[in-house]
């Protein structure tokens, strides 16, 4: 425990110790503020202008004497109210300007002040030149009823900057509502908007909508800790209202008990002897209470931990926590004695006040100070993060055999929340032969599989990131006997790396958002179901189990749900889950076919394929199934939509030519411009398009020397190079389903 009884600061590295509280006798003026620092009056009128001295910390001392000076005395009169200390009356004696001045110390702040002539407009205070812009400020007003508020007019350049003032004539539209005075001083009259209009001697005009409403005020702490003898000023507000704030020379203040706090009749409290009380701040038609502590005087805090030479070590990631306790003379806890934390770099350290803890976020020195009620009460510790946890990002990436990319890895916090880049790392890989790894964490695809990277510490710590070399095309082939999922990068075609292997048929494969996962619809329960596996065909998860058909399933954006459809109800709809297989529900109900969804790039929008006007037509829907609406309505078949933007979606359009079909593949975006992206020739069936808009895949049914045949087509769509056939394995070699990775 820290128990400096002596005025003489004691002072320790990594802690500074000013304790005794006795030096509050003579506290030192940091500044003074007057309030407002611009006013305008009439010859003869008389206003109020408020003076308050702050100390270093930002209290209010309210045993400060304050001299008033006019720049002018025969344009302004300064007369001092000794009946409420920092208050001024100002009296206008003749047009001008003038600077009225008030002085504590060698501490100083002045007010501009404008007199004008009786029956006058005022002008606003202003620069030099002609202006071409008339403000008013504030902006808005609001106000309580009968409740005032000064209004300043502002003149402008075209480069706002200020111009010369003019003379001003303020008029109220609406004065039922809300008056103005000649000065500018607007008054609220009854509930209501109204408008205020300033016209300045030069034809400039501008308006300011005043609010006129019945808003409870109240203040704006719940609670005030007062030491005896120390002085805060209250400040009142109207939550409603923006928490602005109400004039505390507009209300009329009183203690509950004066034995225990005083009020000033500016709203200016101050701690008389322990004990609780109310301040009671009335007007406007209403009230508001402020619960009142004057706590024993604290002489010394007693902190942990103990602030000794050196610094604290803060885990980056992991947290300390730290407490102070207010003690009296007699060295027993003022526990109600309020505290005020410190922590100057919130970019490298967080600090809960509640819990007292201290969580490091960056690696660095800072450092964290409280304050205790009176001056020297404060101690500081000197703090130090240390590196904490590690977290590569991402956590699992896919790629094409060639392929280059960068891994970043983080310290974390001790929830594993990023918080700064790592580095002195050492990168390996589990198999190099799969992915290389450089010293900086840049990789390199060699060949198809899945490989472990490994980012390490110095100190130990490691996180690990999955990377999976795939090939960027899904595609469905029954060159095995049986219809599996295949990969291939468009530059090797003719190079297939088999992705699933099960007893029985899997096609209608599609990447996850990240490429790291493929879901992909099975046979092999009896019905068609929907799987899960990684991108090299690994850690099968089984994500439907029923009795029904599903197909044609389709990620969200983000990754977190797949779309599908689904005949569970005897009637093929859409139907969506959580990507675990979770939380199914289905989005499109009624007696009619609902087929092959597809999410939107912003994840906000599904597209779909229904018969509900009697042929295949293209529909859209909201996420969520509601707000379903027709996107094409030919007297053709429209299938198999893609989005190719957020407003654009691709689909196959089919008609017939002497019993023979045409099936191409149609853009049609919001404003109803069709696109064809293949020629008439080519009977497509199902295509996809890259990520990248450059090249379309698409299946093209054709006589062959076996019967129909399936056949894959890449097709450039940036108006260079040919289509390129992808090669089967054979005659009976069936290709379908294509999917690019995203």
């Amino acid at each position: 425990m820290h128990s400096v009884r002596s005025v003489v600061p004691a002072v320790l590295v990594g802690c500074t110790l000013l304790f005794a509280s006795q030096v509050l006798s003579g506290q030192q003026v940091a500044e003074v503020q007057v309030a407002p620092v611009t006013v305008t009056l009439a010859v003869g009128e008389r206003k109020e202008l408020l003076a308050s001295a702050y100390d270093s910390r930002g209290d209010n001392i309210a045993t400060a004497r304050f001299a008033w000076t006019s720049s002018s005395p025969g344009v302004v009169r300064v007369e001092e109210d000794p009946s409420v200390p920092g208050i001024a009356i100002l009296f206008g004696v003749g047009p001008g300007l003038a600077n009225v001045e008030v002085r504590v110390g060698n501490r100083r702040a002045s007010a501009a002040v404008q007199v004008v002539s009786v029956g006058a407009g005022p002008a606003a205070l202003g620069g030099t030149g002609l202006a071409t812009v008339l403000q008013i400020e504030p902006g808005s007003v609001f106000l309580l009823p009968s409740e005032d508020v000064r209004l300043q007019a502002r003149f402008l350049k075209d480069d706002g900057s200020l111009a010369a003032p003019a003379m001003i004539t303020w008029r109220s539209l609406r004065p039922d509502i809300a008056t103005v005075t000649p000065d500018g001083v607007a008054v609220g009259v009854s509930l209501g908007q109204g408008v205020i209009e300033a016209t300045s001697a030069t034809g400039l005009l501008a308006r300011v909508t005043v609010q006129v409403a019945q808003a409870p005020f109240g203040f704006g702490t719940a609670v005030l800790s007062l030491s005896p003898a120390e002085a805060d000023s209250l400040s009142v507000v109207v939550p409603s209202q923006n928490n602005r704030m109400v004039s505390a020379r507009r209300l009329v203040w009183r203690s509950t008990n004066d034995a225990v706090v005083r009020v000033s009749p500016i709203g200016v409290a101050t701690g008389v002897s322990a004990g609780s009380a109310e301040i009671v701040a009335t007007g406007f038609g209403q009230e508001s209470r402020l619960r009142v502590s004057v706590h024993r005087p604290v002489e010394f805090l007693e902190v942990q931990p103990t602030a000794t030479e050196g610094f604290v070590a803060l885990p980056l990631g992991g947290s300390i926590t730290f407490s102070a306790t207010p003690l009296a003379s007699d060295e027993t806890a003022v526990p109600e004695a309020p505290l005020t934390w410190v922590q100057p770099d919130t970019a490298l350290a967080a600090f809960d006040p509640t819990s007292g803890r201290l969580t490091g976020k960056a690696l660095g020195e800072t450092q964290l100070q409280v304050r205790g009620p009176g001056e020297g009460l404060e101690v500081t510790w000197a703090i130090h993060v240390i590196v904490g946890g590690l977290a590569i990002d991402p956590g699992a990436v896919a790629l094409s055999r060639g392929a280059r990319r960068d891994l970043t890895a983080f310290f974390t916090d001790d929830v594993g929340v990023p918080v700064s880049p790592a580095s002195e790392l050492t990168w390996t890989s589990s198999d190099a032969g799969i992915v290389a790894v450089d010293g900086q964490g840049g990789l390199e695809a060699k060949s198809f599989g899945v490989a472990n990277v490994v980012a390490t510490t110095v100190w130990g710590g490691a996180d690990t990131a999955a990377v999976y070399v795939q090939g960027e095309i899904l595609v469905t082939s029954t060159r095995g006997g049986q219809a599996d999922v295949f990969a291939f990068d468009r530059e090797h075609p003719d190079q297939f790396n088999q992705v699933t292997d099960q007893p029985g048929n899997e096609l209608n494969a599609v990447y996850s958002p990240d490429g790291t996962k493929i879901v992909y619809v099975s046979d092999e329960g009896g019905g068609l179901d929907l799987f899960l596996v990684d991108a090299v065909g690994g850690n099968p998860v089984r994500l439907t189990s029923t009795q029904s058909l599903e197909a044609s399933p389709c990620w969200t954006p983000d990754g977190s749900k797949i779309v599908y459809e689904s005949d569970a109800t005897g009637v093929t709809q859409i139907w969506i889950m959580n990507a675990d297989g979770s939380e199914v529900r289905q989005l499109t109900q009624g007696e009619v076919t609902n087929i092959q969804p597809a999410v939107s790039p912003d994840g906000r929008t599904i597209a779909f394929t229904s018969v509900r006007e009697g042929n295949y037509d293209i529909y859209v829907m909201d996420l969520d199934g509601s707000n379903q609406r027709s996107f094409t309505a030919a007297a053709v078949n429209e299938t198999m939509p893609v989005w190719v933007s957020d407003s654009a979606i691709a689909y196959v359009s089919e008609r017939y030519e002497r019993r023979r079909p045409k099936r191409t593949v149609t853009v049609l975006d919001s404003s109803g411009q069709l696109i064809a992206l293949t020629p008439e020739e080519l009977v497509v069936t199902d295509f996809a398009i890259s990520p990248a808009g450059d090249l379309l895949a698409a299946v093209v049914s054709a006589d062959g020397r076996s019967g129909l045949e399936s056949r894959l087509y890449l097709i450039p769509l940036t108006g260079e190079g040919t289509p390129v056939e992808v090669p089967r394995a054979g005659p009976k070699d069936q290709l379908g389903a294509p999917a690019f990775r995203p």
